[in-house]
């Protein structure tokens, strides 16, 4: 079969969940079908990340749509200069906090490209479209190739939307533009032949929004390695770029809200992951930023694994991490939502600061409690979401949207 995936997050460096949900399934079926990667490259995106992936994946054609030809586009070119000056001088601004929030800016339908798209799909001979993330959604409305295409909703962004301003006093336009974003997100959702969503959660929430084309649920796969359980050494860990909001939320309220109610004896709270600002630096805390680890398991193994989530939706590939390398975890309701772990068996759930801080504590400072989650994620992570079981899952569901009806 060949597969042509549009998306505007490279697979490499695996530096974020997104990045390995895409990896590791083309990584795990390249040799039997033939993929075909089309990209928006940005500062994220680099061309020396680009080499670096053609070296590790010489039979996958890896196309990039150049910086240059965005800034081009004018729009493009004024919303990104609009934005960098208000992230400069306003970013405490709440109007400004709503319109990031409702007016992403990212990858822009130019003629450019859109032409560039077309002639690129058209090349690959693609049996198969796949389109990844909600920056990328409005393809399928600009494809007029007789070509299957599929969207995978790593996260749905009217959800996450809701989530996100529940707390703000919108004005009347925000409201309205809210609403008008979740229209178009519905409206282009059903421009695919499927839908495919990482978690069975989202699928259902798909189809009581008024999702007319079939849904199917695919979870994304990490590759993290499979370790033992090894006892707590006395560190807390947090993993998760500062550029996905949700681990900005979540990690701002663990620090004003959580930290100081803890009591066992920790050596450090380490946030592992690029972006964070030096302003998560506290000695008298002992939160410490590592920054991008190349082996996420020497900052990891027999820590205890914090997942303060508060907003968004998808899959925590955090938590699939942690249960892979016998970790455990403590989370929140959103941050476990539609992954089949278990309070008090495979992981312990906190949905306020008291109760977060005490679940912490409990691991802490029982032995047994640590070693029972450990194995009881590890044996989760084993039975439902390796990378062997996952790819195979996502392979089933090419082969059924791309099977002629009868």
């Amino acid at each position: 079969m060949n597969i042509t995936i549009v998306t505007n997050i490279l697979p490499w460096p695996l530096t974020s969940g997104g990045a390995q949900a895409q990896f590791n399934i083309i990584n795990a079926l390249r040799k039997s079908h033939k993929f075909t990667l089309i990209f928006t490259q940005d500062g994220r995106n680099t061309v020396k990340a680009m080499n670096e992936l053609r070296e590790i994946w010489p039979e996958v054609d890896i196309i990039p749509f150049m910086y240059w030809r965005q800034l081009c586009y004018p729009q493009f070119f004024k919303d990104k200069v609009e934005r960098a000056l208000k992230l400069k001088f306003i970013p405490e601004n709440v109007r400004f906090q709503v319109e990031r929030t409702l007016k992403p800016y990212g990858v822009y339908f130019s003629n450019d490209f859109v032409r560039f798209l077309k002639k690129h799909i058209a090349s690959s001979k693609a049996d198969l479209v796949e389109v990844n993330f909600f920056p990328c959604l409005p393809t399928a409305r600009f494809m007029s190739l007789p070509v299957k295409k599929v969207f995978v909703h790593h996260e749905l962004r009217y959800i996450r939307n809701e989530r996100l301003l529940k707390n703000f006093k919108l004005t009347d336009k925000e409201k309205e533009q809210q609403e008008r974003v979740k229209q178009e997100e519905i409206a282009n959702l059903n421009c695919y032949d499927a839908v495919i969503t990482l978690t069975d959660t989202d699928a259902g929430i798909l189809k009581q929004t008024g999702i007319d084309v079939p849904l199917y649920v695919s979870p994304a796969a990490v590759n993290a390695e499979v370790l033992p359980y090894s006892p707590w050494n006395g560190k807390i860990v947090f993993v998760g770029g500062f550029g996905h909001i949700p681990n900005q939320e979540g990690m701002e309220w663990f620090v004003e809200n959580v930290a100081d109610k803890l009591t066992c004896n920790y050596k450090s709270i380490d946030i592992v992951g690029l972006g964070w600002p030096s302003s998560f630096d506290d000695n008298d805390r002992r939160i410490h930023r590592l920054g991008f680890v190349e082996k996420l398991a020497d900052a990891v193994k027999g820590s205890i694994m914090i997942v303060p989530i508060l907003t968004g939706s998808g899959m925590r590939m955090k938590i699939l991490e942690s249960a892979a390398m016998s970790v455990p975890f403590v989370t929140t309701s959103v941050g476990v939502e539609g992954l089949d772990f278990k309070n008090n068996e495979s992981c312990l759930l906190a949905d306020n600061a008291g109760l977060f801080a005490a679940s912490i504590d409990r691991l802490a400072n029982d032995p047994n409690l640590y070693k029972q989650l450990a194995e009881g994620a590890s044996k989760v992570f084993g039975s439902l979401y390796s990378v062997e079981a996952l790819s195979l899952k996502r392979e089933n569901v090419y082969k059924q949207i791309c099977q002629p009806k009868e």
